[in-house]
């Protein structure tokens, strides 16, 4: 083994067929391709959280859109003096959206925590 290696101990253990199996299927099912660093997690931590972090992508890119959206009303609005009713629904209907989906989101990360 190399002299700059961080981890210089190797530990070899066996698996008979049964548990070899339940290994790849935890594996796949957190979707880890990386047994060493799976295995090494599951000795340091005792567990491993998979968060589906997609709800939070979604939400991510609506608080971003609304944010183009406001700035675009705030500068029609400084140039004109004039704000367009329909901009501004348009902007609730976003805001409200978000905030159902961070609520959501909330629900979730609660409802995982407890399992």
């Amino acid at each position: 083994m190399s002299k700059n290696r961080t981890r210089n101990n190797r530990v070899v253990f066996c698996l008979n067929d049964e548990e070899l199996q339940c290994l790849e299927q935890k594996m796949e099912k957190l979707g880890v391709k990386n047994r060493e660093g799976f295995i090494r997690k599951m000795v340091m931590d005792g567990y491993i959280i998979n968060i589906d972090t997609s709800p939070t992508a979604e939400l991510v890119r609506l608080v971003r859109n609304s944010t183009g959206n406001i700035n675009q009303v705030s500068k029609r609005a400084n140039e004109s003096g004039c704000v367009y009713e329909d901009d501004v629904l348009e902007i609730l209907a976003e805001h409200k959206r978000i905030i159902s989906l961070a609520v959501e989101a909330h629900k979730n990360t609660l409802e995982m925590l407890r399992k």
